[in-house]
């Protein structure tokens, strides 16, 4: 990725432990902002690593965390906030009050952002931004961090099915252990659970198989998968292409960044047939669909297009790394040319040149690189 190279998306079409996997595999630098109902959380990746954090929410300020161990009382915890002034951090007002010694901060800075990394994993709507920089803004403190095991951790607390079942796909997917993870694991203690669905993953297996073979519950054993893939110790089951695709020009985010594009146009061109013709622009999509060739339709397999004419790239990358092509960029760019051409032919067909301004106007974007 290039420095200043900036990615928006939303989580109805990924899931924060998948752009946490991207970020990790691809050994990124930069910031994932995540903006939900209630809060706005911040991640820092320094070469795919989690070194800090910030949180909108004021229970996870520092003092706060510190609170709710015990390590600060409430007299304590009031005098630090008397003090704290915009050019003054908590964490020095602590240190200079000798409630707080440096090991001590630097531990409870690593709580800090364990609690906001834990809980941005199980978002499940929102809409995030990634910021590809080699800085950081002057208040992040970078820590170090063992990345790996607090995303398992993480991931391993999810509660929700649906945001499990986005991130596995579909049961008849394969998995396996990805290259060069024996030599990893070692180094992160994995839990008896997450030992177990590892080893069944020696070999290429579906997902519905190694729900079969697991002890565990079928919950249980997608969710330890879904750890596991977050931290990249479970690739896809297909042959080394796989890595080969993955080492393209183009990274996952940079494609999942274009799909996002043509989502907004997609999206955007639905609201102007909605508007004349209400209901029946499912209808209308269907003859958009129609369009798509015969080679092309495999790569939209699962996919439904009712989400206001959006594309679930989840799914479409699926399809991509489970058909074999190696360009996935140029198949992409395809499929979604593919539908544009869709829309602009059917809003032609159905309403003339009445809307042919505003097709214009939402499909000039595209036409930049």
């Amino acid at each position: 990725m290039s420095d200043g190279l900036s990615i928006q998306g939303t989580l109805s079409e990924t899931t924060v432990p998948s752009l946490f996997r991207t970020m990790i595999r691809s050994g990124e630098t930069g910031a994932l902002s995540v903006a939900a109902a209630h809060r706005h959380d911040s991640i820092y990746f320094s070469r795919g690593k989690v070194v800090s954090a910030t949180t909108t929410d004021a229970d996870l300020g520092l003092a706060e965390v510190l609170l709710r161990s015990g390590d600060l009382d409430i007299r304590q915890y009031q005098l630090a906030h008397d003090r704290v002034v915009p050019s003054r951090r908590i964490g020095s007002v602590l240190l200079e009050l000798g409630f707080l010694g440096t090991e001590g901060l630097l531990n409870s800075e690593e709580s800090r952002v364990s609690n906001i990394v834990m809980d941005v994993l199980s978002y499940r709507s929102g809409d995030y931004t990634i910021d590809f920089a080699d800085e950081f803004p002057q208040e992040v403190v970078a820590l170090s961090i063992d990345t790996e095991r607090l995303v398992l951790s993480g991931v391993q607390r999810i509660n929700h099915w649906s945001l499990i079942r986005r991130g596995i796909g579909r049961m008849t997917r394969l998995l396996r252990q990805s290259t060069g993870a024996d030599a990893r694991i070692y180094g992160l203690e994995l839990q008896e659970e997450e030992s177990h669905i590892y080893s069944l993953v020696a070999e290429p297996q579906k997902v519905q198989s190694i729900c079969d073979r697991s002890y565990l519950s079928n919950f249980k054993t997608c969710r330890t998968l879904l750890a596991l893939m977050t931290v990249n110790l479970i690739d896809e089951g297909e042959t080394s292409d796989v890595d080969d695709q993955r080492a393209s020009a183009q990274s996952e985010l940079e494609i999942e960044s274009l799909v996002e594009r043509y989502n907004v146009a997609f999206q955007t061109l639905f609201a102007i047939v909605f508007q004349e013709v209400g209901d029946h622009t499912w209808d209308f999509m269907d003859r958009v669909v129609r369009h798509v060739s015969p080679e092309t339709m495999p790569y939209l397999s699962g996919i439904s297009m009712t989400n206001e004419g959006r594309i679930d790239f989840d799914q479409l990358f699926n399809n991509l790394i489970s058909s074999g092509t190696l360009d996935h960029a140029d198949v992409v760019n395809s499929i979604l040319n593919e539908i544009l051409v869709g829309w602009i032919v059917e809003t032609r067909d159905e309403f003339g040149e009445r809307l042919e301004a505003a097709v214009a106007q939402v499909v000039e974007p595209l036409k930049k690189p």
